[in-house]
């Protein structure tokens, strides 16, 4: 029996074939395992990513319980609701309550948009809740807290009944919420619950004033008078419109201010109606040049339209109104005067006075002197007639002067007074004084006191000063002769004038008398 044996190519052939195929098996085996092991990472990856969101929502949970302080915490959204302390419950006690609409709004607004919201609420029972709600992880915290509770918002409403003004809530709807003592006291009421069931309001315009905050205004101020125990009082109303439509309200009382305002609007009347009973022309600036108030005869002297001046102009604005109708000054620079008329009213600090000269042919005083209550004070008045009465006056003393200076005795004329009114050149001449000691006005004393020092005492000034201060004028008329003390014969003469003055003739007789005595010397020396 002849047994074939395989050919060693053959058997070569073979091991290859079978080597080939384990290595393919191999392979396959190793993209199984590796393919296993691809998805065991994706799915660790999934279960990671899904365990980290699960601890993110954890630690936000966790973060929204802590923040809730004393409130009760619940969260709302996918799922089975979160809960802490039965706020889930009081919750929807609110949803059942009146204020559920308004609440429903808020939620939605924070699940849809994470819009966080403030609001407080009423249950069934009429006891108010306070909600608060932020956004967590795509869902919704909400903290809740009934404000009868003890804690931080008791203190709260402890703190606002300590408060001496009156504070209370007014809801969407307009209807009190809540008061403290101060309101329930000024508004009569016995108790917050009273007051509440009621709806009591200080004032009937408060509802009105609390609508017009709610619906747009966000804040209002607003004074009322009310009653209160039995005495009228001005009240400074303060409303604010807060997150959950309601109204936050304070009362403070301003009687006594109100009070005080009145007197000063009564004293400031009657100021301007004893301003418009002036002929002065007066006008008041304030710290900006703007003009506060004026009396009749400042808008008659400028013409000036009643209406413009009490739209307040500037300062500025009524000079250019004066230049356009020809009522200021002539000036070559004006824009450089009125700079400096302004800048003068702005820090004014001193009395200053000057004289305008108008077109018109008016001389205006004016003077600018500083205001108690900062800006400025300017008086007008008209001095043209003044001026010209002062021309005609100094003319007339001219005259007089000149006429009397053709007289060959000294006259002086002393006023009622005692002071000199009138002299001529003989007088000084006679004297020994000087023009500039004769210059304005001087007394009696102090002419007489000039002349004993020049000439030495003699009496003829006492006579002079008896004749001066004499109620009898008859018998001022001639006092005859004296001496004087350095020798001259004086023939002193004085006479009562019709405006109470005393004119004071001084004759030097000395030659006349030395002529008469040459005369006489002869003749009796040969009787």
């Amino acid at each position: 029996m002849f047994v074939s044996v395989p050919h060693a190519s053959e058997i070569g052939n073979s091991l290859l074939v079978t080597i080939a195929m384990l290595a393919a098996a191999a392979g396959f085996a190793a993209c199984c395992l590796a393919a296993w092991a691809q998805v065991r990472l994706v799915n660790a990856r999934r279960h990671a990513g899904a365990r980290q969101a699960e601890l993110h929502r954890a630690i936000a949970f966790r973060d929204a319980l802590l923040a809730s302080g004393d409130e009760r915490a619940t969260v709302l959204g996918d799922g089975e609701p979160f809960d802490a302390g039965g706020a889930h419950a009081l919750f929807r006690a609110v949803m059942a309550g009146p204020d559920a609409r308004s609440v429903a709004q808020a939620v939605d607004g924070l699940l849809t948009g994470s819009k966080p919201f403030r609001i407080v609420a009423r249950r069934p029972e009429g006891d108010a809740v306070a909600l608060r709600g932020l956004p967590v992880e795509g869902r919704a915290a909400l903290y809740v807290k009934r404000l009868d509770e003890a804690g931080p918002a008791l203190d709260f409403r402890a703190a606002l009944d300590a408060v001496t003004a009156p504070v209370w809530i007014r809801g969407a709807d307009l209807k009190l919420r809540w008061a403290n003592r101060a309101f329930l006291a000024a508004a009569g009421a016995a108790d917050l619950r009273g007051a509440v069931a009621a709806d009591v309001a200080l004032h009937k315009a408060e509802r009105e004033l609390a609508a017009s905050v709610r619906d747009g205004a966000g804040q209002l101020d607003a004074t009322r008078y009310v009653v209160i125990e039995g005495r009228r009082r001005a009240l400074s109303l303060r409303l604010a419109a807060l997150a959950d439509s309601t109204v936050a309200c304070m009362a403070i009382d301003v009687t006594e201010l109100a009070q005080a305002e009145a007197h000063m609007k009564l004293q400031a009347d009657a100021t301007a109606d004893m301003l418009d009973g002036l002929r002065v022309a007066i006008a008041v600036f304030d710290r900006d040049r703007r003009l506060q108030t004026h009396n009749a005869a400042y808008a008659g002297m400028w013409n000036l339209d009643e209406k413009w001046l009490d739209a307040k102009p500037a300062y500025g604005t009524i000079l250019d109104k004066l230049r356009e109708t020809r009522r200021l000054p002539e000036q070559q620079d004006f824009p450089a005067w009125m700079a400096e008329e302004t800048a003068r009213l702005e820090t004014c600090d001193r009395t200053h006075e000057d004289i305008w000269h108008l077109p018109d042919g008016r001389s205006i005083r004016i003077v600018m002197r500083p205001h108690l209550m900062g800006g400025a004070v300017i008086q007008c008045q008209d001095i043209s007639d003044m001026l010209r009465l002062e021309a005609s006056i100094t003319l007339l003393t001219r005259v007089q002067r000149a006429t009397l200076d053709t007289v060959d005795d000294g006259i002086a004329v002393f006023g009622p007074d005692g002071r000199l009114m009138l002299h001529n050149k003989v007088f000084a001449r006679q004297w020994l004084l000087s023009e500039g000691e004769l210059a304005g006005n001087p007394p009696l004393a102090r002419v007489a006191s000039l002349a004993e020092t020049r000439l030495g005492p003699d009496g003829l000034w006492r006579i002079v000063a008896a004749g001066v201060t004499s109620d009898e004028p008859e018998r001022c008329n001639e006092w005859g002769k004296a001496t004087r003390t350095d020798g001259r014969i004086i023939a002193l003469s004085m006479k009562r004038l019709p405006n109470g003055a005393t004119a004071v003739t001084f004759c030097d007789l000395t030659d006349i008398e030395r002529f008469q005595a040459a005369n006489r010397g002869p003749s009796h020396a040969a009787a």
